[in-house]
């Protein structure tokens, strides 16, 4: 897959607290550390924050640093506004995570990151979760042989707070989904002390440090996932 940008620019427990036995399959140690080797096809599709909104070209965000960092091969499919349910300003369907998921069948990724939902604040908790859940059943079994992992919202303080039940919303769906979450929010990624230093000028968005401080936290999670000890699972 070649790197691409499609665009500008979710209670779960977090992976942190999640790696504990768990009565659902999830992506074993294994095939994680697998999935995450440098030369993985990776695939990533998300909001402003994949597209790199609020950085300074404005077009390079945590996705296009991870990607950098891992030596992935990626296609990074980020579009500002969308979700799980919100289709940003284009106003179709298309633009939803689900159908940008189903777009994809042709790829083969070894790795499938679904980042945001911050923009479904507007959405039913019933209609999000449920989106939530059809949009990752729909990856896993488009992919069985990947590892399907949702990263919720992550936006600087005092935005932060305010996206608490769509990342209760989105958690839920991931479970329902068999889905590692990780709870950027739940796990206080970004607190008042350290966003002043990664927040872009709007609030709204990450700067190019909070940018590379969301791709380092995302990639210690995939490498905590990676190492858990034989017999547990994160989802």
């Amino acid at each position: 897959m070649a790197l691409g940008v499609s665009g500008f620019l979710v209670m779960l427990p977090s992976v942190s607290d999640a790696c504990q036995p768990v009565a659902r399959p999830s992506a074993s140690p294994s095939a994680v550390a697998r999935a995450i080797e440098p030369g993985s096809d990776v695939l990533i599709i998300g909001d402003s924050y994949t597209a790199g909104r609020g950085s300074s070209d404005g077009e390079h965000g945590w996705a296009q640093d991870l990607v950098a960092d891992r030596g992935w091969d990626a296609k990074i499919d980020g579009i500002p506004g969308t979700g799980y349910v919100n289709t940003g300003r284009p106003r179709t369907s298309r633009y939803a995570y689900e159908a940008r998921v189903a777009k994809q069948h042709a790829l083969h990724p070894d790795l499938v990151i679904v980042q945001g939902s911050q923009n479904d604040w507007d959405a039913a908790p019933s209609t999000l979760r449920s989106a939530v859940t059809t949009t990752l059943t729909l990856a896993k079994e488009q992919w069985p042989d990947a590892v399907v992992v949702a990263v919720g919202p992550s936006a600087p303080e005092p935005r932060a707070e305010s996206t608490a039940s769509i990342s209760d919303m989105v958690s839920a769906g991931a479970r329902a989904a068999g889905v590692p979450y990780l709870d950027a929010l739940g796990d206080r990624w970004f607190t008042s002390a350290n966003s002043p230093g990664y927040a872009a000028e709007d609030g709204e968005h990450l700067n190019d440090a909070g940018y590379a401080y969301l791709a380092d936290r995302i990639g210690a999670a995939l490498d905590t996932m990676a190492a858990a000890p034989a017999g547990q699972q994160c989802a």
